[in-house]
């Protein structure tokens, strides 16, 4: 992790703290779900505040017919968290047919991690790809939501971009995940994921939020 990328995550940390002691009303986030310049879907986001803890609920669902590219997704998952640590994560997925369930709990110095009905465990720092928040640019190691797939990963911070978002334009942090799994991600000033980008079966697959 490079100098710039933890002085910008400080600062981000910082805004992130003040948001959070700001916060008295639920969230809702809507991402529009682009594959190439073709919609393809969406996922919410809901932020839910509860004393010192957040549930964050997460559903998205994807339908893709590019080609000779036909591809379906479904995804629920439900996070809890106190303040920047997760306590428990727990994901339903069908992946083109495919049904998998994960479920993440602390335990000890670390997480335990079940996938598909098989136990196993997961170290302190290591974090699902749970793109919303910014806490997944700061661990080298995160976990698929789907599956349970660990991936090495480092992140660096690309620079300081200008988004439109809801017609507006909005100054982001454009940081990128890079090792076993890769993402592009900008973040606004108070540490809301305004877009993603990451490729699938060679197309650009991107996350707006609306």
């Amino acid at each position: 992790m490079t100098h710039a990328l933890r002085a910008a995550l400080a600062a981000t940390g910082l805004l992130l703290s003040a948001a959070a002691a700001n916060a008295a009303e639920p969230r809702t986030l809507t991402y529009r779900i682009l594959m190439g310049e073709d919609p393809v879907g969406s996922e919410t986001v809901r932020l839910e505040p509860q004393g010192d803890m957040t549930k964050v609920a997460v559903t998205a669902s994807t339908r893709v017919k590019v080609l000779f590219i036909n591809f379906r997704y479904d995804h629920k998952r439900e996070e809890v968290w106190k303040g920047r640590t997760l306590e428990s994560m727990s994901a339903q997925t069908d992946d083109d047919g495919t049904p998998h369930a994960i479920r993440m709990m602390r335990s000890g110095v670390g997480y335990a991690v079940t996938v598909d009905g098989k136990a196993g465990q997961a170290g302190a720092d290591a974090l699902p790809l749970t793109l919303w928040t910014p806490e997944v640019l700061k661990r080298p190691t995160l976990l698929s939501v789907i599956d349970g797939k660990p991936y090495s990963v480092r992140t660096d911070l690309i620079g300081t971009e200008t988004l439109t978002v809801g017609g507006r334009a909005v100054p982001a942090q454009h940081h990128r995940i890079s090792g076993d799994v890769e993402r592009d991600l900008w973040f606004d000033a108070q540490g809301t994921l305004l877009k993603t980008r990451f490729k699938r079966s060679g197309y650009d697959v991107t996350y707006i939020l609306d």
